[in-house]
């Protein structure tokens, strides 16, 4: 899901619940689909409920009965990715061995999978969430709800190795800036895996 950069130096706090959706659930997502083609496509810069009208084939009035305000629509797009994120680490925990770190490694390995649609849109939101403090705090409730998944029936210290380690590879990917060729790639995710299936020694001094 997501403007995953800029959380790091947040203090997670509990994400707002999110308001009714207004409109009819067809019309919400065929402003949201046109939202994320505007952002693909043009840059999150460019997405405004002009540009997201223009491309839905639709009238302003229209775009903003679902969505009042542009923090509105940014808002039920954050909705979208992040409920998505999570519907895909459930359907692959589900397919897992029920026992301890189950959904530690669904996290992982949904993680590390190759980048979609979702990710190219967390990457083009970055900066503009980077701009609202409400919407980043949405973001820093979710990665704090999510880390309470994930680390429920593991050690704190396995959870936050598994975690730290699979976001700073996700950020990379996802900015193109990562260091490591195929080999070492499948290296390190081998690694992740296997640290999500087994507690690290105690370095307690």
């Amino acid at each position: 899901m997501s403007a995953k950069p800029t959380t790091a130096a947040l203090k997670p706090v509990a994400a707002k619940p999110p308001q009714a959706p207004r409109g009819r659930p067809s019309s919400r997502e065929t402003m949201l689909d046109a939202a994320v083609a505007v952002a693909l496509e043009q840059g999150a810069g460019k997405l405004t409920l002009d540009a997201v009208a223009r491309r839905a084939g639709a009238s302003k009035g229209g775009v903003m009965y679902n969505f009042p305000t542009k923090e509105a629509l940014l808002e039920a797009l954050l909705e979208r990715l992040t409920s998505h994120n999570r519907q895909a680490s459930e359907a692959i925990a589900a397919e897992l061995p029920d026992q301890p770190g189950r959904a530690l490694k669904a996290y992982v390995m949904n993680s590390v999978r190759d980048p979609d649609e979702d990710d190219r849109v967390s990457g083009a939101l970055v900066a503009v969430v980077n701009g609202s403090p409400e919407l980043l705090q949405r973001v820093a409730g979710y990665f704090s709800q999510r880390f309470e998944i994930i680390s429920g029936d593991v050690s704190f210290d396995r959870a936050a190795l598994a975690h730290v380690a699979t976001e700073g590879l996700w950020l990379m990917e996802l900015f193109q800036i990562s260091p490591f060729n195929a080999v070492q790639r499948a290296r390190v995710v081998q690694l992740l895996s296997a640290l999500a299936e087994q507690d690290l020694p105690d370095v307690t001094a």
